[in-house]
């Protein structure tokens, strides 16, 4: 039977497509080469990084690496201006060769382009401020107002891991126009963004005092098509020579851009050596570059070994995020949280039977007018919730003392100041009641240093629950930037995006430290039975 016209016409239009499409089908870079042009998208409005000069011609650091790149190759360049949004249409078209538009390297942006290793740069989040303004640290900035743009994806975890009372606008330039005006003490921004801002002299008397967080790795990008082509492992190997070379630093610093730690850091790691001599950043036999030179949040269980094997192992098997495990910054940080915790349940600790027993003497001395001072202390701060308290002392007198007198003080101390506070007036009354109870039995009895023992021994049920209330409370010191447990796991949230994991790795650390806290009062209590049936 024969074939239709229909079929003959649908013959014709594969023939014609795959005539036309024939160019795409070829080895990009023999294509690039046989054209003599690398087509290279850039940003035209994120000065620095690409931007148009007074005479409307696409410049920056970014377009400096495209024609570096187009160097390198032998071949001219053509820079094409591209958005955010249209950046990787316009590569997935064929329309350009090669992406570098402040494009952030993230595993869903790997699905639908080939993202160029090693990273070329990276953007954070920092705050600009008066030069007045003398910032030391993003604790600096609790409680205070700071002006942010809306729409940005960082306003939020940063609000929440820093405690900022954000002011949102609309738009830069009315968050600019409140920061002049005075309306906050900063305005939190991608830090690349200000870098153009800074240049302007109308803001010579800013800067940005603070480390930027939140990092996020910057990626040239081709097409999907071309994972593994040549043309990806001549861009790769361009990137490593400018990290080795530090050409990248230097046109930084061409652009007046304030020198960037990722550039920093890495410069560092692409020309360190092994101990024989040899660069630790040299491909491997299958030609992929080692798992300590690639983005860390893009590597997969087989691409490395020991703990950080296990941890991407059980990420992916289960989908639980245990940063803490193969992740070493985040193991440390956590870790140090760790130890702060302990610091703070054990100064607190300490602190409350101090208090406890101090004010107990006290209110049984027989000195009226203390007495009844202290017992008046004790009621006041049992009723004053710790958190309050924690506020009132940080943010209030804390606040007076250093604008008059210029002090300042460490915010675990206060912390312990005042959890110690608050419990110690709780086992006031515990130890008075038992004072009371004793002279029901003993008469004559007075509550002195000679019998405090004997006293301590009758409440010591209600003394032990207050202890253990404490340690419950020393999460509260990350109000205050104290980074202990709290605070650590909030600031691996923010970086990592897995708070189920870690708010149920927090919940488990803190059972099992007021289990531990409990098992040790309880041979305490032990002890205490077995010495009075002697």
């Amino acid at each position: 039977m024969g074939r239709g016209p229909i079929f003959r016409i649908a013959c014709v239009l594969v023939v014609l497509a795959i005539l036309g499409n024939r160019e795409a089908l070829a080895d990009r870079l023999d294509l690039i080469q046989k054209r003599g042009t690398l087509v290279v998208g850039v940003k035209s409005d994120y000065p620095p990084f690409g931007m148009l000069n007074a005479s409307g011609h696409l410049v920056g650091f970014e377009p400096d690496l495209a024609a570096e790149l187009a160097r390198r190759l032998g071949v001219g360049v053509q820079l094409v201006a591209v958005s955010s949004t249209s950046r990787l249409q316009k590569l997935e078209e064929g329309a350009i060769d090669v992406v570098i538009a402040t494009l952030g390297d993230t595993p869903q942006r790997r699905q639908i382009a080939t993202l160029i290793e090693p990273n070329y740069y990276a953007s954070g989040v920092t705050v600009v401020a008066p030069s007045s303004n003398r910032l030391s640290g993003w604790a600096d900035l609790r409680g205070q107002k700071v002006c942010a743009t809306q729409g940005s994806y960082f306003n939020r975890p940063m609000a929440q891991r820093f405690l900022l009372d954000l002011q949102v606008f609309n738009g830069t330039r009315d968050t600019k126009l409140a920061l002049r005006d005075g309306r906050c003490i900063a305005w939190l921004y991608d830090d690349t963004g200000i870098a153009g801002i800074l240049n302007d002299p109308e803001w010579a008397n800013y800067g940005t005092p603070l480390p930027s967080t939140m990092i996020s790795p910057w990626a040239m990008a081709i097409a999907a098509s071309e994972q593994g082509s040549r043309l990806e492992r001549a861009l790769s190997d361009a990137i490593a020579d400018w990290h080795r070379g530090g050409w990248l630093i230097e046109t930084e610093k061409h652009w007046g851009i304030k020198p960037s730690r990722f550039l920093a850091d890495t410069h560092e790691l692409w020309t360190r050596v092994r101990p024989d001599g040899g660069p630790v950043c040299t491909r491997l036999a299958r030609g992929e570059w080692p798992a300590e030179c690639r983005n860390k949040l893009l590597l997969t269980s087989t691409d490395v070994a020991g703990l950080y094997h296990v941890g991407l192992l059980i990420k992916e098997q289960t989908g639980l995020n245990l940063t803490i495990l193969y992740d070493a910054y985040d193991r440390d940080l956590f870790l140090s949280g760790l130890w702060m915790t302990l610091h703070l349940m054990m100064a607190s600790i300490a602190g409350s039977l101090l208090v406890g027993c101090l004010g107990a003497l006290v209110a049984e001395s027989g000195i009226p007018f203390l007495r009844d001072l202290v017992r008046l202390s004790a009621a006041i701060g049992r009723m004053t919730p710790p958190l309050l308290l924690i506020y009132l002392v940080f943010f209030g007198i804390g606040h007076i003392v250093v604008t008059r007198v210029g002090w300042t003080f460490d915010g675990s101390i206060i912390a312990i100041f005042c959890l110690s506070t608050y419990t110690g007036c709780a086992i006031v009354f515990a130890l008075l009641e038992a004072s009371a109870v004793l002279k029901h039995q003993e008469p004559g009895f007075a509550l002195g240093w000679r019998n405090l023992p004997q006293v301590l021994r009758l409440a010591y049920a209600s003394v032990v629950a207050s202890l253990v209330n404490v340690v419950k409370a020393t999460g509260m010191a990350s109000v205050i930037a104290v980074p202990e447990l709290v605070s650590a796991s909030t600031a691996i949230v923010a970086e990592q995006g897995n708070p189920a994991v870690m708010m149920n790795v927090l919940m488990i650390t803190y059972f099992l430290l007021v289990m531990g806290v409990v098992r040790i009062f309880n041979h305490i209590e032990r002890r205490l039975h077995q010495h009075d049936g002697r």
